[in-house]
């Protein structure tokens, strides 16, 4: 059972809208209840671990899709033999995390959190296993469905325990009891669906040789772990837990629209890796559809969260996240370039050149370390917010850059596509703005939606027929 990339994306994007909304929410009470400093704690503990989980994972993850979906009669043998050795890594992984959040010598407060939060990474890491198979095998509704309900489980843990004003942990608790249960059922449907055998085997060869293949993706993966939660570490030690409660906000509600790209390049990834193989000259042409499609997304989504930045902090955070507002805009700046890197590394990925987007994110870490250790002091959030925008500027067009050299991208069909998008969504941008004076600002979401599209079919950007394939291809 296999289904196309329209479909895949659309099965990942519906349900990652669901969780998105789903932990926004959870989120949104979180902040409101627990006060500023203590949503730093929290938001700082999953953070932390967070980092870590790459090297549970170590970049087997990605070569098992990409392998089991080039040799499909291998399969069983790379399941077995990678769940086995993320069980070994993640141990390790764990001790890590244990002796550097001591060594760094944070409150037992916050060792207790990320004690509880690295179980949760444990078992995070052991299902992905079983959702990189069914990835491979181009089957992304399980994934789907384990997202939805995971998140959902998560809401109504952590409700009940703020309802309850019961200790903190129970938030981290939340996402642990989920993630053991998601461990179940990915293991359970992979095997009722596809008929593997769950067993230890552990072959030597195939552990070499995916580590060779692993190796960096691992080091990628560290790197854009560290690139996207040094600036927490950083403000954690040079600025103190407010400064971190009026970061985690912008963050998350920047981060919570990161599924568009990630379910789409979870589609196309594998999509690539397979035509690497057999039509090379397709890939460029699945990029630029991908792009595309980003677009058509990113920019209103960038222009109307700018405009509605005010309201958006103040109604649903209260005043004492006003501090926010600057930074959600930059960050949401820098959103454009963050989701069009997800395709560029994909295709890298994809392409066999795991080191040059290695490369590129090591650049981009060591600018964005620089810069916040030069502007954290001296302008605080915001300074960490410029880091974000600069380096994500960098990792884009590198990407990019390089994206061409391996296939020869459309770049004229690209600027035209980028220029169909981009001036709907300015109006649109200029109208939710106007009226967020006039109106609720819930109430200008939807009158922005209806004038972007409107716009969008206006500079071609969107047509009927265009509207109708994309439709029938989901359906198909």
């Amino acid at each position: 059972m296999s289904y196309t990339v329209a479909q895949n994306t659309s099965f990942l994007t519906v349900a990652s809208v669901l969780q998105k909304v789903i932990s926004f929410a959870y989120f949104t009470i979180i902040a409101r209840l627990i006060g500023v400093e203590n949503t730093g704690a929290y938001f700082f503990a999953i953070s932390f671990t967070t980092i870590f989980a790459v090297v549970s994972d170590f970049g087997f993850g990605l070569v098992l899709t990409r392998e089991s979906s080039r040799n499909t009669n291998d399969v069983q043998k790379y399941l077995n033999t990678v769940f086995w050795t993320k069980v070994l890594f993640g141990i390790p992984a764990y001790l890590l995390v244990v002796f550097f959040i001591n060594i760094l010598q944070y409150s037992p407060e916050i060792k207790f959190l990320v004690y509880l939060s690295g179980i949760t990474m444990f078992f995070d890491n052991l299902h992905s296993v079983f959702y990189n198979v069914f990835r491979a095998k181009k089957n992304l509704v399980y994934e789907s469905i384990g997202i939805v309900c995971s998140q959902g489980i998560t809401l109504i843990i952590g409700t009940l325990a703020l309802l309850n004003h019961l200790p903190i942990y129970w938030l981290i608790l939340a996402y642990t009891i989920p993630a053991f249960l998601n461990f179940l059922y990915s293991s359970y449907f992979l095997r009722r669906v596809y008929g593997f055998v769950y067993k230890m085997e552990f072959d030597v060869v195939i552990f070499k040789k995916f580590l060779i293949f692993a190796l960096p993706f691992a080091i990628s993966g560290i790197l854009a772990r560290l690139y996207s939660y040094s600036d927490t570490i950083l403000m954690s030690k040079m600025l103190g837990s407010e400064e971190l409660g009026w970061w985690s906000v912008p963050y998350k509600i920047a981060f919570a629209f990161q599924f568009i790209p990630v379910a789409l390049s979870a589609s196309v990834y594998p999509e690539m890796s397979g035509l690497y193989i057999v039509g090379k000259e397709k890939i460029s042409d699945l990029f630029q559809k991908s792009w595309r499609y980003l677009f058509i997304i990113v920019f209103p989504l960038s222009a109307g969260i700018i405009a509605l930045a005010d309201p958006i902090i103040i109604k649903l955070y209260k005043e004492q996240f006003a501090p926010a507002i600057p930074v959600l805009r930059i960050l949401l700046i820098s959103l454009i370039f963050s989701y069009l890197s997800y395709i560029t590394g994909a295709l890298l990925n994809a392409t066999n050149r795991q080191k040059t987007q290695t490369v590129i994110l090591g650049s981009a870490l060591s600018i964005n370390v620089l810069m916040n250790l030069f502007l954290i002091p001296r302008f605080g959030i915001m300074g960490a917010a410029y880091s974000v925008l600069v380096s994500n500027i960098f990792i884009c067009a590198s990407g990019f850059w390089f994206c061409d050299k391996a296939v020869g991208l459309n770049k004229p069909a690209l600027l035209k596509s980028a220029g169909q998008a981009i001036w709907p969504a300015v109006i649109m941008g200029l109208i939710v703005f106007y009226l967020s004076d006039k109106i609720h600002f819930a109430f200008a979401i939807p009158v922005g939606g209806a004038v972007y599209f409107a716009l969008l079919f206006l500079s071609g950007g969107l047509s009927i027929g265009s509207a109708r394939r994309v439709f029938s291809r989901i359906r198909a």
